[in-house]
């Protein structure tokens, strides 16, 4: 237990230092954020077996999920305040779009990830300790980036899961953070997700979060408590399409999003 004696010591060290440095209380909040997360990934390992036992595999990633939400609710002082909730639950299984901005987007996810829904992350991410574990023991996808045979596999499992596993599917459709210096905004989506809703024959479900700025700023050092919103819009129907109305299709949701994007989000406050 010698690792909680100098975990207590650290944090008693950055507690005094945020009374000076606001750096100092930004990786104090760093480390609870990890400490939290490492919570969540046991959690999610030990309740494995049982999930297993019941036939809910993908579910693994909801205990987590939540269990990673009321912690850093209690711990962080972030809340999470979703508007349209009913439709993501009337519409599974699916493909969830979300907008990714920082890794906060965690905490979001803890609260709006729903049962039976499995996630789609970066081979390399399979291997960290934790997350990986109870990433693997929940049957998430993982793919390499820039492997054509990669991506065509993943669309192919994740199209046989959602239909025979009646399990949703997760996608930033950015594929990476989007960080926007003058404002909210969206990066270019890329059409994975909307491939794999097209080969599923599933809606698509864009999730919006609102511009984390005010709650959190790396390059400046800011963390801080408070509200998190969150709008679900309605699922998005590709009866009908051919793969070459999927692009066509891909900008208008982006287009719809970064609307509500801006709808949602409060005014930048300068830190």
């Amino acid at each position: 237990m010698h690792w909680v004696f100098w975990a207590v010591v650290l944090d008693a060290c950055l507690a005094l230092g945020a009374l000076f440095s606001r750096k100092a209380g930004y990786y104090r909040r760093l480390v609870h954020f990890a400490l939290c997360a490492v919570v969540a990934s046991t959690a999610g390992i030990v309740s494995a077996p049982v999930m297993w036992a019941s036939r809910r595999k993908a579910s693994v990633n909801w205990v987590v999920a939540r269990t990673f939400y009321y912690t850093t609710r209690v711990v962080l002082g972030i809340r999470i305040e979703i508007e349209g909730e009913d439709i993501m639950q009337g519409a599974r299984p699916c493909v969830l779009v979300g907008n990714h901005q920082t890794m906060l987007d965690l905490i979001m996810l803890g609260r709006v990830f729903p049962m039976q829904t499995v996630i789609l992350a970066k081979r390399a991410i399979s291997y960290y300790p934790f997350v990986g574990w109870f990433m693997r023991l929940a049957d998430d996808i993982f793919i390499s980036r820039g492997s054509k045979q990669s991506a065509s596999d993943m669309f192919k499992r994740a199209s046989e899961e959602l239909r025979a596993k009646q399990v949703s599917v997760w996608f930033f459709a950015e594929g990476t953070r989007g960080r926007f210096s003058d404002g909210p905004g969206l990066l270019p989506f890329k059409v994975g997700a909307f491939l794999l809703a097209y080969h599923a024959r599933v809606p698509i479900v864009p999730v919006v979060t609102m511009d984390f700025h005010n709650l959190y700023d790396k390059r400046r050092f800011w963390s801080t408590s408070g509200t998190l919103k969150v709008k679900i819009l309605q699922p998005i129907l590709l009866d009908g399409l051919t793969e070459d109305d999927l692009k066509p299709l891909m900008n208008r949701t982006r287009d719809t999003m970064l609307a509500e994007l801006y709808r949602i989000s409060p005014p930048r406050i300068a830190h």
